[in-house]
């Protein structure tokens, strides 16, 4: 039996595709050690994992929703170097006292990293995204730099900072040019290689393992016998950027005399008195299971993030993604490319779409079968990396190691 310990972030995103992994990893012997924020517990415990609260002041998903509802996700990487400042003596002493057979840390948890090297332990980076190389396929035009580049460069002086502070004090560990993802002994990816783009950054210690989706895992109460109606569209601004209601009052406008039926998943920060009068046609709750509605749905409105794009693939459901930020746009980009879906909204600032835009594209999506056969090719692909049997058995392998040479 293994020691692994995780380390993540308090972001939805990024633990749920590790939630099926630590469930397996236990059920096959192992003793898994799972930190996050005190509001994650009741999600992490339920996989067996022993949850541990990381110490405070660390951010909360709230303040990371605030972060970034601008769409800037600069914030949400100064967030990280200051937490990764006040967390790296907590987590050079814990990874001491219980010395792991492997750490697991999230792409952005840069203290797990920096930690697991310092001590030399073996490691596996946990990248919930794709990874984008500035000048590969993909990357942004001019519109979006300039677009950014105005967002970061208020910010640039505090990034450097404290930058220069975490090099000063840890010379020997902290990255020497790209900060984010981290990167471990092994660095897993929770998408296919079909859908990632091409970069130089992905080497032979990449691993590819798919969607991980284990739907026993996310299980919640729904009225699944209220959905009377075809086609059936979901529509979700996922869990960060969730709190555009005029985008929510626009999808009434043009939906609202359709045929078919709609579930609004509106968020748990919402005022949902705020929405108005909700149409005949809509199921509107704070939150709904999504790889639940996702097995009866024709087509998913989606703010285009990772977890949403991989869920809806993987059961072969086709998009229509309306971005928040430029991640989001970047997404849109590979799904519109591989023809399973269409990317609206995709000009800063990003989301803006009305009503008839909406209508005219969710329209030729739900007409055209070819984005629902392309949907079902990705969710081939996606099914066949192996997901999070994979993702353990990569794991597993790296904890071996260090099992093998341990006296």
């Amino acid at each position: 039996m293994a020691t692994l310990i995780f380390l993540s972030i308090p972001a939805h995103g990024h633990i749920n595709p590790t939630l099926p992994v630590v469930a397996e990893l236990v059920q096959r012997g192992h003793r898994v050690i799972y930190y996050d924020t005190e509001e994650f517990r009741t999600k992490i415990e339920p996989t067996g994992a022993e949850f541990r609260a990381y110490p405070e002041p660390m951010p909360s998903s709230a303040d990371i929703v605030k972060m970034l509802a601008d769409g800037n996700i600069v914030r949400v990487s100064i967030e990280m170097l200051r937490t990764t400042e006040r967390l790296m003596p907590f987590t050079l002493e814990m990874l001491q006292r219980e010395r792991p057979d492997a750490v697991v840390f999230d792409s952005l948890a840069l203290w797990g990293m920096m930690a697991a090297r310092r001590l030399q332990l073996p490691s596996v980076a946990s990248i919930s995204h794709f990874v984008f190389d500035p000048t590969g396929e993909n990357a942004p035009g001019l519109r979006d730099f300039v677009h950014w580049f105005g967002q970061i460069l208020p910010m640039l002086p505090e990034v450097i900072r404290i930058r220069c502070r975490l090099a000063r004090e840890y010379p020997d560990v902290f990255p020497r040019r790209d900060i984010f993802p981290t990167r471990g002994s092994r660095s897993l990816i929770f998408t296919s290689a079909d859908l990632q783009p091409k970069t130089n950054q992905i080497d032979s210690t990449f691993r590819f393992v798919g969607a991980s989706i284990n739907p026993v895992t996310r299980e919640a109460d729904f009225p699944f016998d209220q959905l009377t109606r075809k086609p059936l569209t979901y529509i979700s601004l996922g869990t960060i950027n969730n709190l555009d209601t005029h985008f929510y009052r626009e999808t009434f406008s043009a939906f609202a005399d359709h045929p078919g039926q709609f579930i609004l998943s509106a968020g748990q920060h919402i005022d949902m008195a705020q929405l108005g009068t909700i149409p005949a046609n809509f199921i509107v709750r704070p939150s709904v299971p999504q790889l639940a509605i996702l097995q009866h749905s024709d087509l998913f409105i989606s703010h285009g993030g990772m977890n949403s794009i991989h869920e809806s693939l993987y059961y072969g459901v086709p998009l229509l993604i309306v971005p928040q930020q430029m991640e989001q746009l970047l997404n849109g980009r590979i799904v519109a490319a591989k023809g399973a879906g269409v990317l609206i909204g995709d000009k800063p600032p990003y989301g803006q779409v009305t009503a008839g835009q909406l209508r005219t594209a969710a329209d030729e999506v739900l007409r055209s079968s070819s984005y629902r056969q392309n949907a079902q090719s990705r969710s081939e692909s996606l099914r066949a990396a192996g997901g999070y049997r994979h993702a353990a058995d990569e794991i597993e392998q790296i904890a071996s190691q260090q099992v093998a040479t341990t006296p």
